[in-house]
């Protein structure tokens, strides 16, 4: 006799589908992370002390920022995904700025920003949340398990990030005067803008080049430039 058994697992079921309970970790979409998070101050301090490479290489880790264990690797696709480092591994302006101390950690706010995106759709206030209001913020967002090994990983990693940010900075370029916003003032004494020339409202330079005749007679001249006052120089 043949006694048939119902066996019941964790498989998708004949659609392809799983269960709607559990989310697999391979369907999941991670904001950036690293297992060896408590790397990335030291990552970030050398970078700031280093100068710019044509490449951000393993061998420029290993050798000038001095980051040699095999879990630092993957600090470079972490630089890559803050927009620090592009894809042929060449740093990016976001990189240049950083080495700036006067713009270092509102650039720093920025990338956050950019990296974890999603965190910051659910709550534009996400670097004032605890770890533990993070994690199930990103559970709940990602549809993670409440044992999912990899949030940690990713808290931790955004984490240390927000240490080295400042989020009240604007890392927005200056902005550059446009003449609408220069007083007249400013404009008739020729502060940034040329000064007007004669009574007119627009403002001109221009360069003379003038052939003098090759004379010794004083009048000639006088008369060159009396003409030269008269037509150009007064109007």
């Amino acid at each position: 006799m043949v006694v048939k058994k119902n066996i019941t697992t964790d498989m998708p079921n004949a659609e392809g589908v799983e269960p709607a309970d559990k989310k697999s970790k391979s369907t999941i979409k991670y904001p950036p992370y690293v297992n060896a998070y408590g790397a990335i101050p030291k990552l970030f301090l050398e970078i700031s002390k280093a100068s710019v490479p044509p490449k951000f290489t393993q061998d420029f880790m290993d050798t000038v920022l001095e980051l040699r264990s095999s879990s630092h690797r993957a600090l470079i696709p972490l630089l890559k995904k803050l927009n620090f480092i592009d894809a042929a591994n060449t740093p990016t302006e976001a990189y240049r700025n950083y080495r700036d101390e006067t713009q270092r950690e509102s650039v720093m706010a920025a990338q956050i920003r950019f990296a974890y995106s999603d965190l910051y759709k659910a709550n534009e206030y996400a670097h004032n949340l605890k770890k533990e209001e993070l994690q199930s913020k990103l559970r709940a967002l990602l549809g993670a398990a409440e044992d999912d090994p990899i949030i940690p990983a990713v808290i931790g990693t955004y984490l240390e990030l927000a240490k080295l940010a400042d989020f009240k900075q604007s890392s927005s370029a200056p902005k550059i005067a446009s003449p609408s916003n220069v007083s007249e003032k400013n404009a008739d004494e020729g502060v940034g803008y040329p000064r007007h020339l004669g009574s007119g409202s627009l403002g001109l330079s221009y360069t003379i080049n003038l052939n003098l005749p090759a004379t010794t007679e004083i009048e000639v001249f006088n008369a060159i430039f009396k003409s030269l006052k008269e037509h150009l120089l007064d109007n």
